[in-house]
């Protein structure tokens, strides 16, 4: 039975999701399965990669968002034997694991999780209580994330694969002709196009594939780097089709 995504909490009530939750669970594995490959969405953070690859020494690979096709990736790659995907777990907390047949799971994500609270609250010792934020205390997050939506007006999806796939191009030739000397293409992405910023950043445009919109996505080390490096160029390239494109949440980011 599939059971909602599970949260975890650490003992002064921080939310322990996203990104973290990720880091966790790859932590659990990559004791139990040196090597693995951890399944994710294509939202996830620079930091995380760096974390679960330079960290952990595993393998990370970040497939298009939705938990179904995060967890079919995972299944494909093992059934192909073109890796050992373990864990596939989206940035919302969907959270498949190999040995559980693949099932989305919260519950038995959960215990996971408070079977290595145990296991640090017995290494901790007699009175004493561990905290699962300790375990990822080398996982190094982004002060600054958000994620914006822009409206196609026409209400058209041809209309937002268009206007899309002039944006990924545009935004490919800036990176190329050094129109913005902090932007580098991430090759290795499989969902609209990501751009890493040179002080270990990154932000992203994909669209929807049912609905108008266009979603963007940054993380950076402050709120005005975001604006100066990632909103005011985008922006810039967005008024080129405000025509069929409502923008304003980007504005009043």
């Amino acid at each position: 039975r599939t059971v909602d995504p599970s949260t975890g909490a650490h003992s002064d009530y921080e939310a322990l999701n996203g990104n973290r939750m990720i880091a966790l669970i790859s932590k659990i594995f990559s004791n139990s399965s040196p090597g693995c490959t951890i399944v994710t969405d294509s939202t996830t953070s620079e930091s995380l990669s760096e974390y679960l690859q330079d960290e952990l020494g595993l393998n990370h690979y970040r497939h298009v968002r939705g938990y179904a096709n995060v967890i079919g990736k995972a299944k494909e790659l093992t059934d192909g034997k073109k890796a050992n995907a373990e864990v596939a777990i989206e940035i919302s907390g969907h959270c498949a694991m190999k040995e559980n047949g693949y099932v989305d799971d919260g519950t038995y994500t959960a215990v996971k999780i408070i079977g290595l609270l145990a296991r640090t609250d017995d290494a901790a010792g007699a009175g004493e209580h561990g905290s699962l934020l300790d375990l990822i205390s080398d996982f190094e997050e982004m002060p600054y994330e958000e994620e914006r939506r822009i409206r196609v007006t026409d209400g058209s999806l041809e209309t937002t694969t268009s206007v899309f796939n002039q944006l990924v191009q545009s935004l490919k030739v800036m990176c190329g002709d050094g129109s913005v000397e902090d932007w580098s293409v991430d090759e290795d992405n499989r969902e609209g196009v990501r751009l890493r910023l040179s002080s270990g950043g990154h932000f992203m445009i994909r669209k929807s594939l049912h609905d108008p919109v266009i979603s963007m996505q940054v993380e950076s080390v402050s709120r005005d780097e975001a604006q100066e490096k990632v909103l005011e160029p985008l922006l810039s390239l967005l008024k080129e089709h405000d025509s069929v494109l409502d923008y304003s949440a980007l504005e009043n980011a």
